[in-house]
């Protein structure tokens, strides 16, 4: 099980930024960086607005800086680091700021405008405060730990890659040898398996790799990007992996075995036939039209549901059943019950004869 991955730490606030092409000793060539200079700590960066650090120099170990091939060489002890500005200026910059820092005072030959000089007169006086303030003390951050560490053993670290082949080569595992990490890596050649363990011993505030000339790393994400760029992408680290289905242990009934099982999704459920889509509710601004007596009353004049008939004005029958326009609709007369047509009539006469009177 993996150790929970701490909060990202904010970046600190440096006294000089900026973009710039860097080349290092383990670097092909030049590639473009974000750089930040607190105090003696040099910092490099994918982007302006990451918080961990591809790479750290320390000034304390700067020997010289020099221009050379149109660009910036820093010298530390037992190597070299190139940078190349976006202009002249910037690098002059570069130039006065990392000096100032290494120093503690402001270089005399530097080709800059009297602001810039304030600037860095400016900056070496901040940074003299901070270093005469009292440091507060801080409770140890644990360090940032990459997403191929595992809280694995040597046997288990080859079980894991031997089960993971194909989804990476290299994982990160607690050190057997008490302070650090280990690297257990696995390969094959010609079908024989190469499994190599190797050790990383945590110094000071980073990570020093013991091989045959040790390399420092200011963090676990470095170390793992050492092995990748030395083994030319050859070696990658395993990543994590979800598993696309819901499994299962369980017990058989019948021989009391247990078996692994996988959760099936339920089926659909099947469709009824024949039935017909439900009716939309009536709308509140139009009342819904209803059959004499009812969906299932008995018709008017007593007559059946199937017999009732409308007739319009030209005396036609409506054997829909959804009677005339308002505008000719005359009466409902039942064709079978004579009788009751014959009172209507009457007193329809009787009426007519009140009215003319």
């Amino acid at each position: 099980m993996a150790r929970p991955e701490p909060p990202p730490r904010p970046r600190p606030r440096h006294s000089y930024e900026g973009f710039v092409e860097k080349r290092g000793p383990r670097d092909q060539g030049y590639r473009r960086v974000w750089a930040g200079l607190r105090g003696a700590t040099l910092a490099f960066y994918r982007g302006p607005r990451d918080c961990e650090p591809l790479e750290v120099l320390d000034l304390g170990e700067l020997v010289a800086v020099r221009a050379e091939g149109g660009g910036l060489v820093l010298r530390l002890r037992g190597r070299e680091v190139t940078l190349k500005a976006e202009s002249c200026e910037a690098q002059e910059m570069w130039r006065g700021f990392i000096l100032t820092m290494a120093e503690m005072k402001v270089p005399a030959d530097l080709a800059l405008l009297p602001g810039h000089v304030f600037q860095l007169s400016e900056a070496l006086r901040q940074e003299q405060s901070r270093r005469a303030a009292p440091a507060s003390p801080s409770p140890p951050r644990p360090p940032r730990v990459p997403s191929c560490f595992f809280e694995v053993s040597r046997l288990e670290a080859e079980q894991l890659l031997q089960r993971s082949a194909g989804g990476g080569n290299m994982v990160l595992r607690p050190g057997g040898h008490g302070r650090g990490v280990s690297v257990t890596t696995r390969q094959e050649m010609n079908g024989t398996v190469l499994l190599k363990h190797y050790k990383v011993n945590r110094v000071d505030q980073g990570y020093v790799i013991a091989v045959d000339t040790p390399h420092r790393c200011s963090s676990l994400a470095e170390v793992v990007q050492y092995f990748v760029e030395s083994s030319k992408g050859s070696l990658q680290p395993l990543h994590r992996e979800y598993s696309p289905q819901l499994e299962f242990v369980e017990l058989d009934g019948e021989n009391g075995e247990e078996a692994q099982g996988v959760c099936e999704p339920p089926p659909a459920a099947p469709q009824r036939r024949g039935l017909s889509a439900p009716k939309p509710p009536p709308s509140p601004h139009r009342p819904a039209l209803q059959p004499p007596g009812g969906p299932r009353g008995p018709p008017p004049f007593g007559g059946t549901q199937e017999e009732q008939t409308h007739v319009n004005e030209q005396g036609e029958r409506d054997p829909q059943g959804l009677g005339p326009r308002p505008a000719t609709r005359r009466a409902l007369l039942p064709p079978h019950n004579p009788g009751m047509a014959e009172e209507l009539a009457q007193k329809l006469q009787l009426r007519r004869a009140l009215m003319e009177d």
